[in-house]
């Protein structure tokens, strides 16, 4: 019921294109569910389809309903016939717990609590299951709640077996599954606690997992360029000593790093990425710019993308990259003489999640050898690929100035593809790009056909997905090849593209229209900056699931609005409101 504040709806209109002023207020929801209301809409290239957002402010409701969606043309003209559509509402109750989290020691215990979300029709049982019972056990087995004590706290004890037989750290998920009382056995009823055990045996090597969340802790900036030999993130080429540069970077790595992985006394390699533990400054040596007494001054190219044909010819980082709030400066790049597709922090990055990172004092380019006929520039990622960016942002300047590329430039990625930027901002001057805007120059799908093609060539379900983010970078001027250029707030061209509260300000990135997005969401400095919580043009900014865990809750809680004078600022994942 909760998740209705972040359920969509999507509208499959008539048969043309609608007004260009449609508004939330021009559909209306007929439903017995109190409290139910549209609370902005979204449309797909063409506006042939409304996505709806709902938000439910109402009472309690215990059956299923329908919603009815009726598209009226009061305050706007449209040129299609209007329809009327139903969709079944079912229910989504959720368990709760205390923690997501237990930390045990062999032969130790540990405790969280369980209620309900909400009243339940009836009695209500959770099933509490380890997965790994070798590892942790759990008591009870079971849980009962009425309706009279749906909310009264209930403990579930976890014990960490003690096996004196290996030195592997273990992880066991516990389970927690609602039947009865309204409560399914569905994804939205079951929570899930994970248990970590430090094994109290003798090891040997340096565990550079030490929280046990199966990521990878770097705290340097040799750290963070030998991720370039681990792409996957599973720590097996760092553990096996794949360059001079990982060896030196990470020194005697436990088995697997550290990482624990469920039930493997081997441990060979079971991390999937990476998390900051400290901010990295790439002016190595602290002089205040980018020469060559920095360790990536490389003859003056700069920093080389991770994902750049290091290990192998076209290889992207496909893991979860977590900054833990924590930011990378001073990322300077010049003169690329490869051809690769992407240029930032990062190359490619496919089918992984980067989150919770700043990149600042970014300056990046191109330069007189660069003949690459496509690159993407982006300041945190050249080509985001089939994944996810959340709760990131980047200031600094990319200025590419060579007649010989056709280059892609954004703000926070040079071109999205078949990706989800949300809960991201960027404050990046652009300049002389062929393509080029606030958050993303391209935003590319499966129907596009870039010329010239991308190598390896690659399709996309849709083109990209942006929420709750905004661009306030300067978007100026841009240089030609052969071929018209273009420039907008939030992208150049965007042929597929879902923007939702998504907003660039007209002033600073002196630019009046985006692809993809409507004139409208282009608001004055004043109008960005002036709701001091998430009301008005943040109204909803409060009800996403940042996480993505499947629900919204206080650990979602993403934006700090300042006052007046103030753009909204990350305080997610780490990031620090001040």
């Amino acid at each position: 019921q909760s998740n209705l504040r972040a359920a969509t709806l999507t509208v499959t209109l008539a048969s043309a294109t609608y007004a260009t002023d449609t508004a939330a207020s021009h559909f209306t929801l007929t439903t017995a569910i109190s409290g139910l209301t549209v609370d902005g809409v979204g449309f797909n290239t063409g506006r042939t389809a409304a996505t709806l957002r709902l938000r439910w402010d109402g009472t309690d409701f215990n059956s299923a309903a329908t919603i009815g969606v009726t598209v009226a043309a009061a305050g706007t003209t449209h040129t299609a016939a209007l329809t009327t559509g139903t969709v079944a509402v079912g229910m989504a109750r959720w368990v709760n717990v205390s923690t997501k989290n237990v930390a045990l020691t062999e032969g130790g215990t540990g405790t969280y609590t369980v209620t309900l979300e909400s009243p339940p029709t009836g009695t209500v049982t959770v099933t509490v299951t380890s997965d790994h019972t070798a590892a942790v056990t759990r008591s009870p087995g079971t849980l009962t709640f009425s309706a009279t004590t749906w909310n009264t706290p209930q403990t579930v004890t976890l014990t960490a077996v003690a096996d004196n037989t290996d030195t592997v750290d273990e992880v066991a998920l516990v389970t927690n599954v609602a039947t009865g009382g309204g409560y399914a056995s569905s994804t939205a009823a079951n929570r899930t606690v994970r248990a970590t055990v430090q094994d109290d045996d003798t090891r040997t090597g340096t565990d550079y997992d030490t929280d046990d969340d199966g990521l990878i802790e770097i705290s340097g900036h040799a750290q963070l360029n030998a991720i370039r030999w681990d792409l996957d993130g599973n720590g097996s080429a760092l553990n096996s000593g794949y360059s001079a540069t990982t060896t030196s970077a990470f020194p005697s790595p436990a088995a697997g790093m550290g990482c624990p992985d469920d039930n493997d006394a081997n441990e060979t390699g079971n991390c999937i990425g990476y998390e900051l533990t400290a901010n990295i400054d790439l002016d190595t040596d602290g002089d205040g710019s980018a020469d060559s007494g920095d360790a990536y001054w490389n003859s003056g190219d700069g920093w080389s993308a991770i994902g750049v044909k290091q290990k192998k010819s076209d290889t992207p980082f496909t893991a979860t990259f977590r900054g833990n709030g924590y930011s990378v400066s001073n990322l300077y790049m010049k003169d690329r003489t490869t051809t690769d597709d992407g240029q930032g922090l990062f190359s490619i990055v496919r089918y992984a999640r980067i989150e919770s990172v700043a990149v600042v004092d970014v300056d990046v380019g191109d330069g007189t050898n660069n003949n690459s006929p496509v690159a993407n520039f982006g300041p945190l990622v050249g080509l985001l690929e089939s994944s996810t960016m959340a709760g990131a942002y980047t200031r600094g300047t990319v200025n590419l100035w060579n007649d010989n590329i056709t280059a892609y430039a954004g703000g926070l990625v040079g071109m999205c593809a078949g990706s989800t930027i949300h809960t991201s901002y960027a404050d990046v001057s652009l300049s002389e790009a062929y393509v080029q805007g606030g958050l993303a120059g391209f935003a590319s799908a499966s129907s596009v056909t870039l010329t010239p093609s991308l190598n390896p060539a690659h399709s996309y379900g849709f083109g990209c997905r942006v929420h709750n983010s905004y661009a306030v970078g300067a978007v100026g001027t841009q240089r030609a090849r052969s071929a018209p250029t273009s420039s907008g707030g939030l992208f150049a061209i965007a042929p597929s593209t879902t923007i939702n509260s998504a907003y660039w300000d007209r002033q600073t990135t002196t630019k009046t229209t985006s692809a993809g997005s409507p004139d409208s969401d282009g608001l004055t400095t004043a109008e960005l900056k002036s709701p001091t919580a998430a009301t008005g043009i943040y109204a909803h900014w409060d009800n996403y699931d940042v996480n993505g865990d499947g629900r919204i809750d206080a650990e979602d809680d993403a934006w700090h609005f300042g006052q007046a004078n103030q753009y909204p600022a990350l305080k997610w994942g780490g990031h620090s409101a001040a």
